[in-house]
């Protein structure tokens, strides 16, 4: 009996010089586009449908296309076309591409990925998806040798576990340093998880630490919305865990009609829904009574405190050097203008209207009756 010789199949040879054409050594891990780390393994192209070599501007070029499969170490790559370019050796993957390595997936329209450097360029529809984490933008840059990311152009992240949202134009994750920062109309906000109340941060710049202390940093023409609260200020430092916002550089703000001005400001926070304001500082309360007629009661002191209950201010109470200007209404009507100094001052509220003040130690005061004609000196 004639013995029949071992064949090999065409498609076994085509993987078999794939693999000899896209395997060598690389230079190692990188960090930001260096390369100073010992050498790591080299890319492997594990499947294509169909491969074929062409010429460009003098540099040969190998086009692989259908289910291509590639790995570098524990980096896994599919896409449906890649051109591998052999002496700069990168290779541009399109059509469906994601990358995938550990629990952490890159997908986008197309990614240049560079060998030596390990660093990959995606653009179109970019995503990296992380347990509880996600991030979307239109241009970016990973390091897988360093893990860093920059990104650009409506750059978008979630933390999912603290139910934190953060958009901006460009940014860059450090894990170095456990931070992320983003610049370029920065927004963060914070929905509780019963989806009642958000907390919204605008900034140019913020940096989000995710480490062990939990903060968002905004810094330059910082604004914060939540309710019926709006603040504004130079620089704000918010604690995810203490659930408190701290204000600096000359803070401002609103709270339904009253005005609030000092130094600094601390915005606290329980549940996600507002406390307690606190302002020190030459701390000013404002509120307009009768704009026509010029009238405002203020509250002032070193320091000042806002109680609100139910998204309604409760009480107000100023500490130490505390002068007050108070108009006095009864079922609606005037009944004059009370002015006090004191140690310390609390004006308690009823459905955002006054209703009581109480003067406690070292106490001064005038009262004025509504029907008064002359000037009102202030305590």
């Amino acid at each position: 009996m004639k013995q029949i010789p071992n064949v090999i199949q065409p498609k076994t040879v085509f993987y078999l010089i794939c693999l000899v054409i896209l395997s060598g050594s690389l230079l190692g891990m990188m960090d930001d586009g260096q390369n100073d780390a010992p050498a790591s393994s080299r890319l492997e192209l594990l499947h294509a449908d169909y491969s074929r070599g062409t010429m460009q501007n003098g540099r040969p070029l190998k086009i692989l296309e259908g289910n291509v499969y590639a790995r570098q170490d524990t980096l896994q790559l599919w896409c449906q076309r890649a051109v591998y370019n052999e002496q700069e050796k990168n290779i541009m993957l399109t059509g469906r591409v994601k990358l995938v390595r550990g629990s952490d997936t890159l997908t986008a329209i197309q990614v240049t990925y560079y060998e030596e450097t390990k660093l990959a360029v995606a653009v179109g529809n970019v995503e990296v998806r992380r347990p509880g984490r996600f991030l979307q933008t239109d241009h970016l840059e990973y390091y897988y040798g360093s893990d860093k990311i920059r990104a650009r152009g409506h750059l978008k992240l979630d933390d999912q576990e603290n139910f934190v949202h953060i958009t901006a134009g460009a940014g860059e994750y450090l894990p170095d340093e456990k931070r992320t920062y983003v610049e370029d109309h920065a927004h963060l906000w914070q929905i509780d998880s019963t989806a009642t109340d958000t907390l919204n941060i605008f900034s140019r710049r913020m940096d989000y630490f995710f480490g062990e202390e939990r903060l968002a940093i905004a810094i330059d023409s910082v604004r914060i919305i939540q309710g019926l609260l709006h603040a504004r200020c130079d620089s704000a430092v918010y604690d995810l865990d203490t659930e408190i916002a701290y204000l600096e550089k000359e803070p401002y703000a609103v709270q339904e009609n009253n005005e609030m001005f000092g130094k600094q400001m601390a915005l606290i926070l329980k549940d996600m829904e507002l406390e307690q304001i606190r302002i020190s500082g030459g701390a000013r309360a404002v509120s307009v009574v009768d704009s026509a007629r010029e009238k405002e009661n203020r509250l002032e002191g070193r320091e000042i405190i806002m109680y609100i209950s139910n998204r309604k201010l409760r009480e107000l109470k100023a500490i130490s050097n505390a002068r007050s200007t108070y108009y006095l209404k009864e079922k609606k009507e005037d009944k004059g203008v009370n002015v006090a100094s004191a140690d310390t001052i609390k004006a308690f509220f009823e459905k955002n209207e006054l209703d009581s003040i109480a003067v406690i130690g070292g106490s001064q005061g005038t009262f004025y009756p509504e029907d008064y004609k002359g000037p009102i000196a202030q305590e």
